[in-house]
């Protein structure tokens, strides 16, 4: 692909602005508009105005999947968009909503026609390049997804609601049957915006309302003489069909789902397949996606999520991307250096079998091997400011081959007492005294927060003092031992306890010492660096004596002093919020 055909390829894509940003926030202006214009007030003669609405609830589906969908499926959005703007005409009394969802729906239509117009353009521009013809191995079976088993559950999630709806309905009918007709007087509302009303015998009730009503005004309300605490408006009805919403959301969502796992499925053909293939380059980027370019002049077409046939060559390449991480700085040197030569492995010229086009599911062939989507083509994210980027490993990155190895750690002649802690850097003063304070004055200020009735804010310093107390703990309480037959770190809420007899190498690196035990990584950190060079000298010691010819012993883990306090903490606070809830000071 040249150059030209790539940058007219590209100018054919539809900004993702357009509906990642543009469209939530003319949704959002729908709403708003929705609200504002509507001043309807609940009406007896008419309960669906502030009571159950079946109709209402169920076109609420078409109104937030045109939202919530704008992100992952573009497509299906703008689909329940323009549905929702027919359901708003055919219903809704409102203008300005009428305005507003006429407004949002065609530019969904717009948006539908625009995306099939440029997917139809991609291709008719490709159609005309060189082609490969090539055999494309057959794909291994796809199993039972995630997909599928998160379609299962929203399918039951849906069922649920339905149910639980369906008792709610059953138990207001119910009260409904028995109840008799009062004339209730307003005495106002409370601090939390419930309106009290007086009743003709004079006991006081407080109910939660959507319309606002005058104090001393007369409101026609139902009462069960069996059920003292059950009162309602004749205006506002319980309204339970917002479960139609929640259930048809999920069933959506379930569809969804199913097709993506149908795509899926029909991208990964069972059988062996002859295809043409369009030369492309690829190369491993930071998203853990392959981009996709132009074999002249590198233009970035798109990326194409993959894995490999082969679970273990899959498996290490999904470990490789963490090169690509710039918070994976503490890795060993040795682990980045393999990690890179894996990636540089799937990178370079490749045959891209299958539609070119944003939204398909190709196959890329690379050598002998198959790479296969795991989710469809896209192209770069747009933003008016800013477009995405390739973000890998340069095209011209080759490693210094040359450059000189760290000296191999020798082993200590002595060795300290064991148990030996290992000595760590000097930890700061503070965070012992902070870790008993946080522990002593956390679950008090929960407490004080619950009596005052703000469980918004007991619930906040719930989180917030556990989240102190994993950090402190892990700094105040870190440790490091060494015994004859295992390492142990003590890290966070768990100690990794690894054999000697697991350990194949000691190495000093810039961050501390990594010890490399089969396909794993443990690096200790915190040691002082004066003392850096002493302990790995003691721990190369500690690995050679283990060599005894003995099966070797996996790393294992368990739970540290951090955790049992993180839970103690915990617990604490969530019975001060339970005994404040049911026994109030």
């Amino acid at each position: 692909m040249t150059g030209d055909l790539a940058g007219r390829w590209a100018a054919a894509v539809v900004p993702s602005w357009i509906y990642r940003w543009l469209l939530p926030v003319v949704w959002l202006g729908a709403i708003v508009a929705s609200v504002v214009g509507d001043t309807s007030s609940c009406s007896i003669e008419d309960p669906t105005i502030c009571g159950p609405d079946r109709t209402f609830s169920l076109a609420m589906i078409a109104c937030f999947a045109s939202l919530a969908l704008l992100w992952w499926r573009p497509i299906a959005a703008a689909a329940a968009g323009v549905l929702f703007m027919i359901l708003d005409l055919r219903y809704d009394d409102v203008a300005s909503a009428r305005i507003a969802w006429t407004v949002y729906g065609v530019l969904c239509a717009v948006l539908l026609i625009w995306v099939f117009t440029s997917r139809r353009r991609q291709r008719s521009l490709v159609a005309g390049m060189p082609r490969q013809q090539v055999q494309v191995p057959a794909a291994a079976p796809v199993g039972v997804t995630s997909r599928l088993l998160v379609a299962a559950g929203l399918v039951l999630v849906g069922a649920a609601a339905l149910g639980l709806m369906h008792w709610q309905d059953q138990r207001e009918e119910t009260h409904v049957r028995r109840a008799v007709e009062q004339a209730a007087v307003v005495k106002g509302t409370n601090d939390d915006g419930d309106l009290v009303l007086q009743l003709p015998d004079g006991r006081s009730h407080t109910v939660t309302v959507v319309d606002d009503y005058d104090t001393g005004a007369q409101v026609p309300v139902l009462v069960d003489p069996a059920d003292p605490d059950w009162l309602r408006l004749r205006a506002e009805l319980a309204d339970y069909t917002w479960w139609y919403t929640v259930a048809g959301g999920a069933w959506v969502l379930a569809l969804l789902f199913v097709l993506r796992d149908v795509q899926l499925r029909r991208a990964r053909p069972r059988e062996s397949w002859r295809g043409q293939g369009v030369p492309v380059w690829i190369a491993p980027d930071a998203s853990s996606a392959f981009a996709v370019r132009s074999t002249e002049d590198g233009v970035l077409l798109g990326f194409l999520d993959a894995e490999l046939d082969d679970d273990e060559s899959d498996l290490r390449l999904l470990d490789a991307f963490s090169a690509l991480d710039e918070d994976e700085g503490a890795a060993p040197a040795r682990l980045k250096q393999e990690w890179t030569e894996t990636l540089k492995r799937y990178r370079g010229d490749a045959l891209l079998v299958g539609d070119l086009a944003e939204g398909s599911w190709p196959t890329i062939l690379l050598g002998g091997q198959a790479l296969r989507p795991v989710s469809p083509f896209r192209a770069p994210r747009r933003v008016p400011w800013r477009t995405e980027k390739y973000e890998g490993l340069p095209a011209d990155f080759e490693p210094d081959e040359h450059t000189p190895q760290r000296p191999s750690v020798e082993a200590a002649r002595d060795v300290p007492m064991l148990p030996w802690e290992v000595p760590l850097q000097t930890r700061s003063w503070w965070s012992l005294p902070a870790l008993v304070a946080v522990l002593v004055v956390a679950p008090v200020a929960v407490g004080t927060f619950a009596s005052w009735g703000e469980w918004y804010g007991a619930v906040v310093g719930t989180f917030v003092g556990a989240q102190l107390v994993h950090s402190l703990g892990s700094r105040a309480l870190y440790r490091v031992t060494a015994t004859a037959t295992e390492l142990t770190i003590r890290t966070g809420w768990f100690e990794q306890r690894v054999p000697w007899r697991a350990v194949e190498s000691v190495e000093v690196e810039d961050e501390g010492l990594s010890l490399a035990a089969g396909d794993d990584w443990h690096v200790v950190g915190g040691i002082a660096e004066n003392q850096l060079a002493g302990v790995a000298a003691v721990f190369e010691t500690l690995r050679l004596r283990s060599r005894t010819g003995l099966p070797e012993q996996p790393a294992v883990r368990r739970p540290s002093p951090v955790l049992l306090i993180n839970a103690v903490y915990v617990a604490v606070c969530v019975l001060i919020l339970v005994l404040t809830r049911w026994n109030p000071f």
